[in-house]
């Protein structure tokens, strides 16, 4: 024998914990959203930011280590250029002669950092150049590196 009333009830039980379900569901999905969004755009400052007050002091050194494949690293992963001028320099271990690639060794992935940044490489591969027109904003850019073994194109930024 039913209750009508206690039918609806649980009518109305059952649907508000599909609701529940699903709201947190949305909450999730907003959640990992956002995580993914951090990763992806550089946020606030942070403690290995490379601050640039100048052009002789904007410098970034680049690394190789294998353990045991081979990856490249840089001393600051996010370079504040505050309109200066950046040099890329690698730093070879012992046993080591990575070279920044001549036509790419540092490229920008948006044609706003091509415009921004003319870059070059100078001293046989050691370092590389870019030349700052200055304008505002995040840029993404990779390092590209020849030598054996091969490591992988690293993927830093710089903010203007």
């Amino acid at each position: 024998m039913k209750i009508p009333g206690i039918v609806v009830a649980d009518a109305v039980a059952r649907r508000g914990a599909r609701i529940a379900r699903r709201a947190q569901a949305v909450v999730a999905a907003i959640a990992v959203a956002a995580g993914l969004a951090g990763c992806a755009a550089p946020g606030g400052p942070r403690s290995d930011d490379l601050v640039c007050n100048s052009a002789q002091q904007c410098r970034v050194t680049v690394r190789v280590t294998c353990n045991p494949g081979c990856t490249a690293s840089v001393d600051h992963p996010r370079v504040m250029a505050r309109g200066n001028d950046i040099v890329w320099i690698i730093a070879n271990n012992p046993g080591q002669s990575y070279a920044f690639r001549t036509a790419d060794g540092v490229f920008f992935k948006t044609e706003a950092g091509r415009s921004v940044f003319r870059c070059h490489r100078e001293a046989a591969g050691e370092r590389y150049a870019c030349v700052n027109r200055k304008d505002p904003g995040m840029y993404e850019y990779g390092i590209v590196l020849d030598g054996s073994p091969p490591v992988p194109v690293l993927d830093p930024w710089v903010v203007n």
